[in-house]
């Protein structure tokens, strides 16, 4: 009897040691996954990221434009509102939550002159409360692989960037001539097209920085900027790079340049947001030729902006017909 107990008392003290083994190493498992995730979790609230854009009579999207980059994670959204004094205002748009996340400049064109200017001005008086500023348009959405914009530029390959560039990629006007009431992501899906045009997010606390419509004015030399997937690259135009350098990994643009026929028509009726000034005819004239090189020719899209625009597009119908 005696021998068994102390048989028993070995089996147990084995099987005790064993276990508190595994015991011990589930727990130090455990204990470094709940540290990754405290850490991550804690890099996401100390980085800050704000959003500069100019809008004109841009009330349709600016709802789904906030919506969306709120999601994202951007944490303060600047705009600089160049519509007419007798236009709607954009806050009228936004509902109490929405409003915690914007700032809205009204009544600026007699201080800010141009985009570049509104970008320039947004980034000085904000670049030392946010890690990275964003530069986009209303009709540009950055999309992100992970869907969180925090998550992606917290990681380490983008440490030595001072400029991050994304490439747009163009939804096309999928054969709409009006608009709908529906999200733009409804309306225009892939494919996309690739565009040798690019954006620009800028880490913050850059003295002397300058920002034109695409990219800042830098010195390669002082400053470092990187493609979408942390690769140094040598800069070349403030607003492009060539095609055999396009890269949509990870992340690009989504640019809804043209929307249906209808919206953009309506896009230069308005007049462009405080840009081009005398040179308005001749961009519209090379925008046309963009859209009918990017979206389908049809006789009903050729008659709607004729009529609406009051132009002679016989060299489409001349196209249309070949």
């Amino acid at each position: 009897m005696k021998i068994k107990i102390i048989i028993l008392n070995i089996n147990i003290e084995k099987y005790f040691f064993k276990s508190s083994k595994y015991i011990i190493i589930k727990c130090i498992i455990i204990f470094f996954f709940i540290i990754t995730i405290f850490i991550k979790f804690n890099q996401n609230l100390v980085i800050k990221i704000a959003l500069c854009t100019m809008g004109k009579n841009e009330h349709l999207y600016i709802k789904e434009f906030i919506d969306y980059y709120i999601k994202l994670g951007i944490d303060h959204i600047f705009i600089y509102d160049d519509n007419d004094k007798s236009s709607e205002k954009f806050s009228n748009y936004l509902n109490i939550e929405e409003k915690k996340y914007v700032t809205i400049y009204e009544n600026i064109k007699n201080i800010i002159f141009n985009q570049s200017d509104a970008f320039t001005d947004c980034y000085q008086n904000n670049k030392n409360k946010f890690n990275w500023i964003l530069m986009v348009d209303m009709d540009e959405f950055l999309y992100v692989e992970s869907d969180k914009l925090k998550n992606y530029l917290i990681h380490p390959i983008f440490n030595k960037c001072d400029f991050i560039k994304f490439h747009w990629v163009h939804p096309t006007d999928n054969n709409n001539i009006h608009y709908e009431n529906k999200s733009l992501f409804e309306r225009f899906q892939r494919p996309y097209k690739k565009s040798i045009f690019i954006k620009s997010i800028i880490r913050g606390n850059i003295s002397n920085l300058k920002y034109w419509v695409h990219s800042p004015y830098i010195s390669p030399i002082k400053n470092i900027t990187c493609n979408n997937i942390g690769q140094i690259i040598k800069y070349e135009y403030m607003n492009f790079e060539g095609y055999e350098k396009i890269n949509i990994k990870k992340a690009y643009i989504i640019h809804f340049n043209y929307k249906s026929t209808e919206e953009f028509i309506n896009k230069f009726k308005r007049g462009y947001s405080n840009w081009f000034g005398k040179e308005y005819n001749n961009f519209l004239n090379n925008k046309i030729e963009d859209y009918f090189r990017d979206n389908k020719i049809t006789k009903q899209k050729i008659e709607f902006i004729e009529k609406e625009l009051k132009l002679n597009l016989s060299y489409y119908r001349k196209k249309l017909n070949e």
